[in-house]
C-alpha cells in the first residue's frame, strides 16, 4: 500500500479523540496554587490525559501546536537540537521551570527541548508574555513549567516501537503508601537509529539518539497544614548529528540532574512556601574517532533558595510577598565568575464584582549588573454575555549569559542587559460549547543580544502580534484551533527576525468512539528568514535564505483492550511532506509508532 493511499484510508478516522476535563488550578501564574480562571494573562495547561492522547516522542512534538510557540531551529528528528521562540522573542527569553524551580540551562541559557524526557511529564503549564515581575531574569517571552510530580495513585509500564528503529520503555510508580506519605519512581529509556539529517553533506550516516531518565520523589503531610517534599530528576543522552561544515563536532552527550526540596503551609487565610534546589547541566561534543583532539565540554549549575507568603485577606483578594536568591556557576568550558542574584517581589490582587486588578513589583540585585526593577499590572472587566476584556502591561529584563560575555571568539564583555516593555489586550468569550481568546500584544525589547555575522551586539527589536484561540465542541468532536500572526523586526534593519514565521495555524480534533480514543492534528508554519555562513575574504558572511511554508498532519489512536491494558498507535507527517524547519536540516518523513501501556 502506498503512503498516500494509507493516509487517505486513515484520514476519515482522524477527526476524533477525547476531550478531557479542563484543569481548574495552576501554580505558574504567581508561584502558588490558584484557580485558572483568576489568571489575568493567557495560560495553557496540558494534562496527563492529553499527553497520553498525543503520544509525543519528545516535548517538541507535544508543544509545537501551542499558541505563541515556534521551534525555529529544529535540526532534524528525535534528539536533534531545537530551540523555542515564544511570541517572536529569542530562545533564551523563555524561562523553563522543572516542578516550579528554574532549570540549570546551557551556559547561553537556552533549553534544548529535544533533550528533555517526556515520558515522566505529568503536566505542563505555559504562560505567554513577560513574567519577570514574579520570576526575574529571562521571563521576557513566557514561562514553561514542566511538572513531573502527581498526587494521583498510578502505577504503569509502557513500551513503544516505531520508525527509524525507535524503541522506548517506561516504568512509573506514584503511590500514597500511607494516608500522609506519597512515593514516586519513574524511569525510562528510548533510542532511535535516526536518519541522515543533512543528506547533501559529506557525512552520509544515520544520526541516532538514546536517552535514560530517572525521577524520584517523596511527599509527606506533617499535619493538616504542613507538607514537606523532596525530588530528584535526571537524564543522560547521547546524540549523533551531522557536522554543519564547521568541522567542530558530530557527536554529543548531555547530562542533567536536579535535586529540590520544599516546605509548605496551607491555612484558611495564609499560604506559604520555602524551597531549595540545585541543578547541573553538562554538554560534551567531539568528532567521531577524534575525541582526544576535538573534545569540548561546557557545564553550568544553579543553586537556588526561595520563599513566599500569600495572605487571602478576603474572598475578593490576596497579597503576596516573596524573596529568592540564585547563584549561577560555570563549572567547565571556559572562564567566568560566579554570579549571584537576589530578588524581592510583592503582588496584590483584588476583585470588585465585574472588575479585577493586579499589581506586581520586583527588584533584582544582580551581582554583575546592579539593580533592576520590573513591574506588571493588569485590569480585567467582565462584559455582558460571558465576555471579558483584560489590559496588561509588563516589563522584563535578562542579564547577559556566560556565553554572551565570555565564550572565546563569540562573545562581547561590554554587552548590556536586555530590557522589554510589553502591552497586551485580551478579549475572551466563554459559552456552553465554545470558548475563545483574542490576544493583541506589542513587545519592545531594548538592547536584545544578537549574534551577528562576526560579533555579538545589542540591538533593538519591536514585536507585534495577534493570537486567536478557539476551543469548541461539535457533537462528540472537540476542536482546538489556534491562529497567530507575529511581526518580529529588528528596528534598525526593519527585517523579520530569523526563524520566526509571521503566520502559524494549528488544529487538533478529539473524540471517543466505540471505546477507542482518537485524535488528529494539523500544523501550518509560514515562510521564515534563515541563512547559512560562507567564508568571504577570511570572514564569515551570512547568506540569506527564505524557508518555504509547510503543513503537516499527525493522527493517533488509543484502545483499551482490557481495564488495565491499552494499545496505542500514531502516525506523524501523515502525507509524507518533504520540508525543513531550519535551513539544510531535513525534517522526518512519515513515521509510525505502536505501543502498549499496562496500569496496575
Amino acid at each position: 500500500m502506498s503512503r498516500k493511499l494509507l493516509a487517505a484510508t486513515l484520514l476519515p478516522w482522524a477527526a476524533f479523540a477525547q476531550n478531557s476535563s479542563e484543569p481548574t488550578s495552576i501554580t505558574i501564574y504567581n508561584r502558588v496554587e490558584q484557580p485558572l480562571t483568576s489568571a489575568l494573562a493567557p495560560v495553557e495547561v496540558i494534562t496527563k490525559a492529553e499527553i497520553e492522547r498525543r503520544q509525543p516522542r519528545s516535548l517538541v512534538d507535544l508543544l509545537e501546536t501551542l499558541p505563541g510557540m515556534q521551534f525555529g531551529t529544529q535540526s532534524g528528528g528525535i534528539g536533534q537540537s531545537s530551540s523555542l521562540f515564544v511570541r517572536g522573542t529569542e530562545s533564551d527569553h523563555v524561562l523553563v521551570l522543572l516542578n516550579g524551580r528554574p532549570m540549570a540551562q546551557l551556559v547561553n541559557t537556552n533549553v534544548d527541548f529535544s533533550q528533555l524526557p517526556v515520558s515522566n511529564v505529568q503536566r505542563i503549564e505555559y504562560i505567554r508574555g513577560p513574567r519577570a515581575a514574579i520570576y526575574g531574569s529571562r521571563a521576557i517571552g513566557g514561562v514553561v513549567n514542566i511538572i513531573t510530580t502527581s498526587k494521583v495513585n498510578d502505577t504503569s509500564v509502557g513500551v513503544t516501537a516505531g520508525s527509524n528503529d525507535y524503541y522506548a520503555a517506561d516504568v512509573s510508580v506514584n503511590q500514597w503508601v500511607t494516608d500522609a506519605t506519597r512515593l514516586q519512581l519513574a524511569t525510562g529509556y528510548r533510542e532511535t537509529r535516526g536518519y541522515d539529517v543533512i543528506p547533501d553533506n559529506n557525512e552520509p550516516d544515520r544520526d541516532g539518539f538514546d536517552s535514560k531518565n530517572l525521577t524520584l520523589g517523596v511527599e509527606h503531610q506533617l499535619n493538616q497544614n504542613w507538607t514537606i517534599d523532596a525530588n530528584y530528576s535526571g537524564w543522560k543522552n547521547n546524540t549523533d548529528f551531522d557536522d554543519d561544515g564547521s568541522g567542530f563536532a558530530d557527536t554529543g552527550n548531555t547530562q542533567y540532574f536536579q535535586v529540590d526540596a520544599g516546605l509548605s503551609f496551607e491555612g484558611s487565610e495564609i499560604n506559604s512556601e520555602l524551597n531549595a534546589s540545585y541543578s547541573e547541566f553538562e554538554d560534551e561534543s567531539w568528532i567521531k574517532g577524534k575525541r582526544a583532539s576535538t573534545f569540548s565540554e561546557a557545564s553550568s549549575a544553579i543553586t537556588r533558595l526561595d520563599g513566599l507568603i500569600q495572605h487571602h485577606y478576603s474572598a475578593q483578594g490576596y497579597a503576596l510577598v516573596g524573596i529568592d536568591w540564585q547563584r549561577d556557576r560555570l563549572l567547565s568550558g571556559f572562564v567566568a565568575p560566579d554570579r549571584d542574584n537576589t530578588g524581592v517581589f510583592i503582588s496584590a490582587f483584588h476583585s470588585w464584582n465585574s472588575l479585577s486588578i493586579e499589581l506586581t513589583g520586583r527588584v533584582d540585585d544582580n551581582e554583575q549588573f546592579g539593580t533592576h526593577g520590573t513591574w506588571q499590572s493588569a485590569l480585567s472587566l467582565d462584559l455582558p454575555e460571558k465576555h471579558k476584556a483584560t489590559l496588561s502591561y509588563g516589563t522584563a529584563f535578562r542579564a547577559p549569559s556566560f556565553s554572551d560575555l565570555y565564550y572565546p571568539n563569540y562573545s562581547n564583555p561590554d554587552l548590556q542587559p536586555e530590557e522589554s516593555q510589553n502591552w497586551e489586550l485580551d478579549f475572551t468569550g466563554d459559552y456552553d460549547l465554545l470558548d475563545w481568546r483574542l490576544s493583541v500584544y506589542r513587545n519592545e525589547i531594548d538592547s536584545m543580544i544578537s549574534k551577528l555575522e562576526n560579533s555579538t551586539e545589542n540591538v533593538d527589536v519591536l514585536i507585534r502580534g495577534v493570537e486567536f484561540v478557539v476551543k469548541a465542541d461539535t457533537g462528540p468532536v472537540h476542536h482546538t484551533v489556534n491562529y497567530e500572526y507575529n511581526n518580529a523586526k529588528n528596528i534598525a534593519t526593519v527585517k523579520q527576525l530569523d526563524r520566526r514565521a509571521k503566520r502559524k495555524f494549528s488544529w487538533i480534533g478529539d473524540i471517543d468512539v466505540a471505546r477507542a480514543n482518537l485524535f488528529a492534528q494539523v500544523l501550518y508554519v509560514g515562510e521564515r528568514n534563515d541563512g547559512f555562513y560562507q567564508v568571504v575574504n577570511g570572514d564569515y558572511v551570512k547568506m540569506p535564505v527564505v524557508m518555504p511554508s509547510y503543513t503537516i498532519w499527525n493522527i493517533g489512536a488509543r484502545y483499551p483492550l482490557t481495564s488495565n491494558l491499552t494499545l496505542n498507535g500514531k502516525i506523524n507527517n501523515l502525507f509524507d511532506k518533504d520540508y525543513q524547519v531550519a535551513y539544510s536540516y531535513d525534517a522526518p518523513d512519515m513515521e509510525f509508532y505502536v505501543g502498549a501501556d499496562y496500569r496496575f
